[in-house]
């Protein structure tokens, strides 16, 4: 790994304020790697069955990914500081309780419903960071490497969480993993909450309501399935891991054999987040749909640890592309106001698939071993590049009009109303070819009429477009509108009516 690999990363990370949430955030989604393994090893470890674990696991995890939407949605309209917080702390709380009712063995119904409470209240951080990210770096092909950043510090947390999980459940106790969880998310929330300057302003309320959700923006449903595939082969991977290794007589192997597969998929996310290319994020896509496919073939047929490391490896090194172009896309095609919510859709469709895997590996392990729960981890790579294959035609018309709208100041993230004042010359232009590419993208909704008007820079104000609140629209340096042509200002001219 040389220096010009690693210099687009070094440089993002340069950029105000990154640093300092992109750490803080890895501090407080490190419990990501820890729960479900913990809620596996705390149920196994006190004479619970694996389906019992399995199924505790994959309701954690279901719980998470259809509240996270509604939550993230939240966080949009008031802002990461007011919300975050208080939904770890009472995550936090949730685990702990989880923990006192294995061991004290309640109805399996009260551990069902504390960890369906215990997963609805985590707070989705991995979304929150990329968010921060995207308002740094919108327009920008440092965006991309950006994302590819925090795909790879998502591997390095599930190089670190899974040992870290087993050494604490089976060195030092059962419950420790948990605990440790709780504490972890706690404090990074609250490091992440106070970082105020990097924050995402809340949306208003009348921009966020309008037009379609994250989900109904065109291109999205398919971005979401090839998730919830990859969920599947998350959750699926993890609980077989677990019981491969038990059955194999070395249980604390499972963090070492977690930890390879995450590092495969570590490796790729450095090589590809560091390369540019030409091809448009649909045709990364399902260029990693096919890699992943390949790689996950050979999973039900290893019957030795040392050979399940290698083909682990192996199989991680398809993962980060896939989540890396799946990220970005989500980035395009969602309206900047509901960026937050459409980066935790996409989370959610993992934790979807993780639940689902989580409980279905829990039950073939018990009736027919470790191995062929593994069927399920290569039949969702089969699926995730049928997926893209049947619908890449459309995701890719969808990637192109979202394109073609960010080249004219990110229409999609703030929309442009027509009616409005159209000064002469290159502004009556510059609202022309708006309008032409707003009517060839039926995603776009349209707010009411005399939301934008150009201000002119002032004392304190760079100038720019701004909507009736008064609230700037979000553009970049390299893809702001031009402003109107003006006159050169009279000082003593009466100031002017606008329209």
């Amino acid at each position: 790994m040389g220096a010009r690999m690693l210099s687009p990363y070094v440089d993002v990370l340069r950029q105000p304020g990154a640093a300092a949430f992109s750490i803080t955030g890895l501090v407080a989604r490190l419990p990501i790697a820890m729960v479900g393994l913990g809620i596996v090893l705390l149920v196994t470890s006190t004479g619970g069955s694996y389906a019992l674990a399995g199924g505790l696991s994959a309701t954690f995890a279901l719980a998470g990914a259809f509240v996270g939407p509604f939550t993230a949605r939240l966080i949009d309209r008031l802002g990461q500081h007011r919300v975050l917080l208080p939904l770890a702390i009472l995550h936090a709380t949730g685990l702990i309780g989880l923990i006192v009712g294995v061991e004290r063995q309640w109805p399996a119904g009260g551990l069902f419903a504390l960890a369906a409470l215990t997963g609805a209240l985590m707070p989705s951080i991995g979304s929150l960071v990329r968010a921060r990210w995207a308002l740094l770096l919108t327009g920008t092909p440092r965006l991309r490497t950006a994302f590819a950043l925090e795909s790879v510090l998502d591997e390095v947390l599930f190089i670190l969480g899974p040992p870290l999980a087993t050494v604490l459940a089976l060195q030092v106790a059962p419950p420790a993993a948990l605990i440790a969880a709780a504490g972890l998310v706690t404090v990074g929330s609250a490091a992440l909450s106070i970082q105020r300057r990097t924050e995402p302003p809340p949306v208003l309320a009348h921009h966020q309501h309008g037009g379609p959700a994250a989900l109904r923006q065109p291109g999205m449903a398919t971005v979401v399935a090839v998730m919830v595939l990859m969920g599947g082969i998350f959750g699926a991977f993890e609980v077989s891991t677990v019981a491969f290794a038990a059955r194999a007589g070395v249980p604390g192997a499972t963090g070492v054999l977690l930890a390879l597969y995450a590092a495969g998929s570590l490796i790729a996310g450095v090589v590809v987040g560091s390369r540019s290319t030409g091809a448009s994020f649909t045709r990364q896509l399902g260029r990693a749909a096919v890699l992943l496919s390949v790689v996950c073939l050979p999973l039900p047929f290893v019957q030795s640890v040392p050979l399940l490391g290698l083909v682990a490896l192996a199989a991680g090194l398809a993962v980060s592309p896939v989540l890396i172009a799946a990220m970005a896309l989500v980035e395009r095609l969602v309206p900047a106001r509901r960026l937050t919510e459409g980066l935790t859709l996409a989370v959610s469709g993992i934790g979807v698939g993780l639940a689902l895997s989580a409980s279905g590996a829990g039950i073939l392990i018990d009736r027919f071993g470790p191995s062929p729960a593994y069927a399920i981890v290569s039949g969702a790579g089969i699926l995730a590049l049928a997926t893209v294959a049947a619908r890449g035609r459309s995701l890719a018309a969808a990637e192109r009009r979202t394109a073609g709208l960010a080249s004219l100041g990110n229409p999609a993230a703030s929309p442009l109303d027509l009616s409005g004042a159209a000064p002469s010359g290159s502004s009556a232009d510059l609202l022309d070819r708006t309008a032409a590419a707003i009517a060839a993208h039926p995603g776009i909704d349209m707010p009411e009429p005399s939301m934008v008007a150009w201000h002119p820079a002032g004392d304190q104000d760079a100038g720019g477009w701004s909507d009736r609140s008064g609230e700037q629209l979000r553009t970049t340096p390299a893809h702001r509108p031009a402003p109107p042509d003006t006159a050169p200002a009279d000082p003593n001219a009466a100031p002017s009516q606008e329209r």
